[in-house]
């Protein structure tokens, strides 16, 4: 399979292909260094892939006076800062329904978030936080299985830009994919019998 950094830098072709302005804003990469000292600040450790992600590209800037939308690294969520997802962490670790050992990466901007499980047991999973869901589900097994969804769906189309030049996707398809990608997770068996 290919590694993290493979697949954000194939993302990244997708997203100039549809000539999204989300890479424009886009920070560059920061230094392990950089990143564990950042870390340092909260109760958890960076897993490898982590690394990798903030090593390719630290999060998006300050999104003042840019639209969600125009930040998006896949529809509805933008990729935050190393920095931004420690102050979440922050203050995200003392509500009701959010685990002390989830650290988030992508939002939504409106209290939704994708976030790893950084625990010893459920190491690397990615869950979704949705505001007004009972509770987070695990959606990938891995950064990088949900990276690999990611992919896939620009690839095929999936993921496009809508006439408002925003990012969309169809949803049925990308369930089918995220159910081929991670096999066993009910969360998709679920979302398809559904549909």
């Amino acid at each position: 399979m290919e590694t993290i950094t493979q697949l954000l830098n194939e993302i990244e072709k997708s997203l100039q292909q549809l000539d999204h302005s989300c890479l424009v804003h886009l920070n560059p990469g920061i230094s392990s260094q950089q990143i564990q000292e950042l870390f340092e600040k909260i109760p958890l450790q960076p897993t490898q892939d982590l690394r990798a992600l903030y090593t390719w590209r630290n999060g998006s800037e300050d999104s003042e006076g840019i639209t969600l939308g125009e930040l998006a690294f896949f529809p509805g969520f933008y990729l935050m800062s190393l920095e931004e997802s420690i102050q979440t962490y922050l203050e995200l670790r003392a509500r009701n329904g959010w685990d002390k050992s989830w650290f988030p990466i992508f939002a939504s901007g409106g209290g939704d978030f994708y976030a790893m499980n950084l625990t010893s047991e459920g190491q690397g999973q990615i869950l979704g936080f949705y505001v007004f869901e009972e509770e987070a589900q695990v959606e990938y097994w891995s950064l990088k299985s949900m990276l690999a969804t990611l992919k896939a769906c620009y690839e095929q189309g999936i993921i496009f830009r809508n006439e408002q030049g925003y990012l969309d996707m169809d949803y049925r398809k990308h369930a089918e994919i995220a159910h081929d990608i991670n096999p066993d997770l009910k969360i998709w068996l679920e979302f398809l019998k559904e549909i």
